[in-house]
């Protein structure tokens, strides 16, 4: 019986861009005015994958900081206001869109126009809390090979 060749060794480098381009799709970050701001004045973001359950958040801003910060992405943005009835009652206004090709801290541009006119939508009476949420998509060469 032949011998199978040996493969190359993958170097670092390869190794973690393959765990970046398997794990980046999925990642959901959230951000609520009741949550707050952090002291650059940027919100602070919850961090969950729609795959995996668990403490993703630590993950994600100790290993994968810079890809989710400053490479650009496409995003599907889920802008919300929680509003709740005199009776007790809780309803959810929102509205989504896609983003394509944005940095995270560019992102706000796009969402404080949304935002603004969801607000101005909601019952001021019934106003609890709002905020948005943004899920990182596949770009077309993942979508390509999810396909195949």
């Amino acid at each position: 019986m032949a011998k199978r060749k040996p493969r190359k060794p993958m170097s670092r480098q390869a190794q973690h861009a393959r765990l970046v381009n398997r794990w980046l799709p999925g990642l959901i970050l959230t951000a609520r005015s009741s949550t707050g701001l952090d002291t650059d004045g940027d919100p602070i973001l919850k961090i969950t994958h729609r795959r995996q359950r668990g403490a993703v958040g630590d993950i994600a801003r100790a290993d994968y900081q810079h890809e989710i910060l400053n490479w650009q992405h496409h995003w599907l943005v889920t802008v919300f206001v929680e509003c709740k009835t005199p009776e007790g009652e809780t309803y959810t206004d929102s509205t989504e869109f896609e983003a394509y090709g944005v940095r995270l801290n560019d992102l706000a541009e796009l969402v404080r126009p949304e935002l603004d006119t969801i607000q101005n939508q909601a019952n001021p009476n019934h106003y609890k809390d709002h905020g948005w949420q943004a899920e990182i998509l596949p770009n077309r060469k993942q979508e390509k090979g999810r396909a195949a």
